[in-house]
């Protein structure tokens, strides 16, 4: 990807350290979304370990790269479920903490049967935010990328200064705006957000006028705005890029945002060119949409090309 500026150093013990959430997703499948003071019979329900940087490493993890993550576990078995999902993938974990007598994040998935778009209730304690005197830097500064969200703002900052210290890039994810994230945008390296981010921070609907103002936000090399069936737009110093999405059929958008950035990092850790790299990501997108929940459907990098490819999902 280096024809847009972006390149990571090798060498390093790990590919990618992410700092930022974990969560536990009850994911409620629902013929309709429930109207006011009215009680609706499920179609299905699952509970799934999620949250943005934890699912982006699991991916990243199944597709063969070294990677660790830096949060804060609730107590309880909910904690514990959330900690052992990434444990069992082979997520190093040795960066993160737990807070005694709190609650896991968790959130309730509300998806829509017909068109697996959703929505969602998340639930985050305040004693749950990371703070940055809790960050190790001879962790944060031993991969070759840093993937970050915007929540525990302070610290992100603080994971991002150091890792442009050890030419580390800094990818963040932006989902919904949860605060002055401007800081943030002007010092990550690229910006991937979602439609609905960069229309409350920008205050466009129309995503090239919104990427035209996100990018005059930051001196980050690429600025990425995700459109869900309509793919991905994208601009850096060769242009606007726009890369349709793969159609398949729909269950449960959950996740697919997250596993859209482990595509992007994955793409950049082994030099891709641009496009090829949105291509990846949109395809790895797409199959995790065909089933419910942010984690089971990350597909395998064979999967993922073969759509590329044009092969049936």
């Amino acid at each position: 990807m280096r024809e847009c500026g972006l390149s990571a150093p090798v060498g390093r013990p790990f590919d990618v350290i992410g700092v930022g959430l974990n969560a536990i997703d009850h994911l409620c499948t629902v013929q309709g979304f429930p109207t006011f003071n009215s009680k609706l019979q499920m179609a299905s329900y699952a509970c799934q370990p999620g949250g943005q940087v934890a699912t982006a490493m699991v991916a990243l993890q199944r597709w063969g790269c070294r990677t660790a993550y830096v949060g804060s576990f609730g107590d309880g078995i909910i904690g514990e479920l959330s900690r052992r999902s990434l444990a069992e993938e082979g997520v190093e974990l040795s960066g993160a903490v737990q807070r005694r007598g709190v609650a896991n994040q968790m959130a309730v998935i509300l998806v829509d049967q017909a068109s697996g778009e959703r929505t969602v209730l998340m639930h985050r304690p305040a004693a749950l935010v990371l703070e940055p005197d809790e960050l190790r830097h001879d962790l944060v500064t031993s991969g070759r990328v840093l993937h970050l969200d915007g929540y525990d703002l302070a610290t992100a900052l603080a994971a991002a200064e150091w890792a442009h210290g050890a030419g580390m890039p800094v990818i963040v994810d932006l989902d919904t705006r949860s605060g002055p994230v401007e800081r943030l945008v002007a010092v990550s390296d690229a910006v991937i957000v979602s439609h609905e981010f960069a229309e409350q921070f920008t205050g466009l609907a129309d995503p090239e006028g919104a990427i035209e103002r996100l990018a005059g936000a930051t001196a980050a090399p690429l600025v990425a705005i995700t459109l869900g069936a309509a793919g991905v737009i994208a601009r850096s110093r060769t242009g606007t890029l726009r890369v349709a999405a793969y159609p398949v059929r729909s269950v449960d958008s959950t996740g697919a945002g997250d596993v859209f950035h482990a595509g992007f990092i994955f793409g950049l850790l082994h030099d891709w060119p641009l496009e090829r790299t949105l291509r990846f990501a949109n395809a790895t997108a797409a199959l995790k949409c065909t089933q419910v929940g942010g984690r089971p459907g990350i597909p395998t990098v064979a999967a993922a090309e073969e759509l590329m490819r044009g092969g049936r999902s």
